[in-house]
């Protein structure tokens, strides 16, 4: 069962605001205690946009076509470069103590980073193909 173009747009910018208000909500409760940067936080952001990216993507990507397929792969592509850009500035930042985060903050921004990258890409190069 194929959802329609518009029902699935919907969906997923339901899903965009629900995890939108979430992130917020998480976020200032970690604020007020004082314990902000946690890490769920930024994932739930990372959500939020790659929601907002299926929305605006899903009319394309229903049709799973050639040009879909092709978004797909050169978006990984790409991502994957930038991914390991992240990894390789975390690397001296880490060393030289310019920035302070335990391990569950550095995987939760690494995934929200690796979210983020895989979907923007996907709608940067929907605009080009």
């Amino acid at each position: 069962m194929k959802m329609s173009s518009k029902t699935g747009r919907k969906f997923f910018f339901f899903y965009g605001i629900f995890f939108l208000l979430t992130g917020l909500l998480l976020s200032y409760a970690s604020i007020s205690t004082g314990a902000f940067f946690v890490g769920y936080e930024l994932v739930f952001v990372s959500t939020t946009v790659m929601c907002f990216c299926l929305a605006y993507l899903y009319p394309q990507f229903k049709d799973n076509d050639e040009r879909t397929k092709r978004i797909r792969e050169r978006g990984m592509f790409y991502s994957y470069f930038f991914i390991l850009s992240y990894m390789i500035i975390l690397m001296p930042l880490f060393q030289f103590n310019i920035i302070h985060l335990n391990g569950y903050q550095t995987v939760s921004l690494l995934a929200a980073l690796t979210i983020i990258t895989v979907f923007l890409s996907f709608v940067v190069l929907s605009k080009m193909y």
